[in-house]
């Protein structure tokens, strides 16, 4: 062989050398790109997960407030009231004992009988208004006694009794909707 040829076959693999250096090197930078690619998309991945928790957690507590403002509305209609109810049960309370006190009189004038006539008619008034908006009112005589709804004032020795029976009732108790406005103040047996 001749030197121009084995230079033109040095040449030729020099060549080729370079074209598979600059394959490996373009196979390099492709792989390169390819797992920059794929680090970028398990990133974004892992982002889209986490902002779909968020929204999940989101839509769980908007969902939860939703229904706790519903309720407190709906416990806000229910017992708007309460407060007047409140102020009216001393006015329930005077009529009650004013008949109470005609009640105990044996001989009444004809203008008392006339104005207890009238007291009572003005209490069953009172109550039938107040219960068409849910006030019930508690008088528990002959019942057990019990502490959600009643307040023992005294205690009583009494044989024919059970224990804790209302043996009487010095405040009748209310309750609005169910829910306790006032304990009845009660005597009971021991």
């Amino acid at each position: 062989m001749s030197n121009t040829e084995k230079e033109k076959e040095l040449s030729e693999a020099t060549e080729e050398v370079l074209v598979e250096e600059s394959n490996v090197d373009g196979d390099s930078s492709e792989s390169l790109e390819e797992l920059d690619l794929v680090s970028q998309i398990e990133k974004l991945t892992q982002e889209k997960e986490a902002l779909f928790q968020r929204l999940l957690v989101s839509e769980a507590d908007m969902k939860n407030l939703r229904r706790r403002t519903e309720l407190d509305l709906a416990n806000a209609h229910k017992f708007a009231l309460e407060k007047f109810v409140k102020e009216l049960l001393p006015c329930l309370d005077a009529v009650e004992a004013e008949i109470n006190e005609l009640n105990k009189k044996e001989s009444l004038s004809d203008e008392l009988v006339k104005f207890k006539e009238g007291s009572e008619l003005t209490y069953r008034m009172l109550l039938n208004a107040v219960e068409k908006f849910g006030v019930k009112q508690i008088s528990p005589i002959g019942e057990v006694l019990n502490p959600d709804l009643h307040q023992a004032i005294a205690v009583v020795p009494m044989q024919d009794k059970e224990s804790n029976e209302i043996i009487d009732v010095t405040q009748k108790g209310y309750t609005l909707n169910d829910r306790l406005v006032r304990a009845a103040l009660v005597v009971v047996a021991q």
